[in-house]
């Protein structure tokens, strides 16, 4: 079964563009991709540029995108603000909210949640 997100930038004028992704929303899945792997503006806008999202990988190569992969159309949708994605952002199902903000920080949230956290995973040490 599929765990649905959205991954979403938050753009320099406020306004936040979003793409889905059907596979892996998790933290432990999506979450960490993108906290280790689209840790900078230019890498997320790459990202966010493929349109719909099939399944998320570590690189952008290894991404499968509904429109650069399978011919379909290219899908982003566009809210507002960062308030208005984590409010009305779990259409098509969704149950993960992601959004990397001007100030370079990943927003995490699930459908179950009253809450916004700030996606921030450490990294082990050995």
């Amino acid at each position: 079964m599929a765990t649905r997100s959205r991954i979403a930038i938050e753009n320099q004028d406020g306004s936040v563009t979003s793409i889905y992704c059907h596979w892996d929303g998790q933290i432990y899945s999506n979450g960490v991709i993108l906290n280790n792997n689209y840790n900078t503006k230019d890498k997320v806008e790459e990202l966010i540029g493929l349109g719909s999202l099939s399944s998320l990988d570590e690189t952008i190569d290894r991404t499968v995108a509904h429109h650069r992969d399978n011919g379909e159309d290219l899908v982003q949708n566009p809210f507002s603000n960062v308030e208005e994605l984590f409010i009305t952002g779990y259409g098509s199902g969704v149950e993960y909210v992601y959004c990397f903000t001007k100030d370079g920080i990943w927003l995490v949230s699930d459908i179950d949640s009253n809450h916004i956290a700030i996606l921030k995973i450490g990294r082990a040490h050995v």
